[in-house]
């Protein structure tokens, strides 16, 4: 399976990449991810943001770690638009990660962005890892995420 991450922060992105990894092991020991990074300001409008846009088109999973953005870029959103038009994989979806409690992240993001899978038919995932990244007694992390299914 193929997954984009478009990070703001590196740290974030590794954690978002650790986390599919692990949720691929957990699922089926045949099944790997194959992850693509980009930096969140290589995709405004240039060659490079073409660039991300092919490699992109086979994307199951687009995942957007924006710790540091409030708000969502008008070149960011038409760079989704643009990928959303392209992709080759109907069933994608489109992930709102930031690697620490869902909370911290911005309510007009993640608006934004849902409104956005919802138009494009894409199913949307909001989360992060729960509370200080805690272990349990039984040594396994807690992870949430909230799911919104598209058409």
């Amino acid at each position: 399976m193929n997954a984009v991450i478009i990070y703001d922060d590196f740290a974030g992105a590794a954690k978002a990449k650790t986390m599919l990894e692990r949720a691929a092991g957990r699922a089926d020991a045949a099944l790997r991810w194959i992850v693509k990074p980009w930096r969140l300001d290589m995709l405004m409008p240039s060659l490079t943001a073409d660039a991300a846009l092919t490699d992109a088109a086979d994307a199951h999973l687009m995942v957007l770690v924006l710790r540091y953005s409030p708000l969502l870029p008008a070149w960011l959103q038409d760079w989704l638009a643009q990928w959303a038009a392209r992709r080759q994989v109907q069933d994608a979806a489109l992930a709102l990660w930031d690697g620490r409690n869902g909370d911290t992240l911005s309510a007009t993001v993640e608006r934004d962005l849902s409104q956005f899978a919802e138009r494009h038919g894409l199913s949307f995932i909001f989360g992060g890892v729960g509370p200080a990244e805690d272990e349990s007694a039984t040594g396994a992390r807690t992870e949430r995420a909230h799911v919104m299914i598209g058409n």
